[in-house]
């Protein structure tokens, strides 16, 4: 989705980012409530995204939460 928004304006982003007008970043957050699930596990950054966001200056921030039972807690969240 992020790539599909063209290269025009990554590299606009890119030229606030550079001058100090704005910080350019993807947040990502993933919850996983199936640990035995494999569809429900990793994050996969393709060649074009990270090029994308090079050109953007963009940074990256993910946040990965594991809902599980352990023990007696029960749907606790495990950052």
């Amino acid at each position: 989705m992020v790539v599909g928004w063209g290269m025009d304006l990554a590299n606009s982003l890119g030229r606030l980012a550079d001058s100090g007008e704005a910080i350019v970043s993807l947040e990502i957050v993933q919850e996983i409530r199936d640990i035995d699930d494999p569809q429900q596990k990793g994050i996969f950054l393709g060649v074009d995204l990270l090029s994308w966001m090079g050109t953007a200056r963009a940074s990256l921030d993910i946040d990965q939460y594991v809902y599980h039972e352990c023990g007696h807690e029960s749907d606790s969240a495990v950052p």
